[in-house]
């Protein structure tokens, strides 16, 4: 029988409710906090154990300029400007973004502005990037159109 039908046939009300299970909506009895609390940590464990090495990027926005020193054990995407000290597994310096400074990663794609002093695995420079300072590296790879200048160091 369609669920939807203009010509449905007649309710037989008497046969429903002798078929029709009783529920019992009584109201639940009241958790304290603590139970609460202890309920949700294992979830928040199992999620974090079941998913090791992903962790939500970092975010300097465009407009906003930081003075001090980031360190993180994932990705920093930098689309503002950062002045100090930056130590970070994988650093993405965006078109708008510029970095003065002491910069650490093991990945680094620059795609805005560098000066300083840099010590990384994987270096790419990007075609509107410019990269000025002492540049310690593994592997280069620099796009057309990427300007560099400074002191570059192949570790």
């Amino acid at each position: 029988m369609p669920i939807f039908s203009k010509n449905s046939p007649p309710d037989n009300r008497d046969d429903k409710i002798a078929n029709e299970q009783v529920d019992d909506y009584s109201e639940p009895a009241p958790v304290s906090a603590e139970e609460q609390a202890a309920a949700y940590e294992p979830a928040v464990r199992n999620e974090q154990a079941s998913r090791p090495g992903i962790a939500k990027p970092s975010i300097i926005s465009e407009g906003f300029t930081f003075e001090g020193t980031i360190t993180s054990d994932g990705v920093l995407n930098i689309a503002g400007t950062v002045r100090g000290k930056i130590t970070a597994k994988s650093v993405l310096i965006d078109a708008s973004g510029r970095v003065d400074g002491e910069l650490n990663s093991d990945q680094l794609v620059i795609k805005g502005q560098l000066n300083g002093e840099v010590n990384c695995e994987d270096l790419n420079v990007g075609p509107l990037a410019h990269v000025d300072g002492s540049i310690s590296y593994k592997y280069i790879h620099i796009q057309r159109g990427g300007k560099v200048s400074g002191k570059f160091i192949k570790n």
